[in-house]
């Protein structure tokens, strides 16, 4: 009877201290998993910046001219029918539509009609925004310098200059630090700096 008794005590202990284990490694494995995806989103924005430059060497450094939100209008472009900025940087990332997917990019998210319920991926082509105002088509990386040395009253350089973004606060809250990445002009990601 006594060792009965023990060893039914001894499995509780044992099972009592692999729960306290789980307890404590599953905020450990939440937050690991969260700092993968954040990784990764920002992986994704460097390779859309490595193809902005290829498609800015081809094209007098200009920067492409696309739509806001290409699934509701062509708004900021004056023409009929919208233009998906994944689209025009397609042939300079071989194909890899994915990358302009970000991890936490789900579909569920609260959005007005007519995306209700859907990610921004499924809907634009991309997670990632890109920056408006002011519109980007057409202008160089120093007409952007300019605008914002002139809007700011001093010199703003352009690793200070957004030109992508997560379309909603993907990774935190709103207002935490890192609720989205950003894609600055000179190719480097980070959360919002200026």
């Amino acid at each position: 009877r006594d060792t009965t008794f023990l060893r039914a005590m001894g499995s509780m202990v044992v099972v009592a201290i692999i729960g306290l284990l789980v307890g404590v490694l599953m905020p450990a494995l939440r937050s690991a998993r969260a700092t993968a995806k954040r990784t990764a989103c920002a992986a994704n924005l460097h390779q859309i910046g490595t193809a902005m430059q290829q498609y800015l060497g081809r094209n007098r450094d200009r920067f492409p001219y696309a739509s806001l939100m290409p699934s509701v209008s062509p708004a900021p472009l004056d023409r009929e029918r919208p233009i998906y900025l994944a689209n025009v940087l397609l042939d300079d990332l071989n194909g890899g539509r994915e990358v302009f997917h970000c991890p936490e990019d789900l579909p569920g998210a609260s959005r007005p009609a007519p995306n209700a319920g859907l990610s921004y991926f499924e809907t634009e082509k991309s997670s990632y925004e890109y920056r408006f105002p002011p519109p980007l088509g057409g202008r160089t990386i120093d007409d952007l310098v300019n605008i914002f040395q002139n809007r700011a009253g001093r010199t703003v350089p352009p690793n200070e200059i957004y030109i992508l973004r997560d379309y909603n606060n993907f990774h935190a809250a709103g207002g935490t630090p890192g609720a989205r990445r950003y894609l600055y002009v000179d190719g480097h990601v980070s959360d919002y700096e200026n």
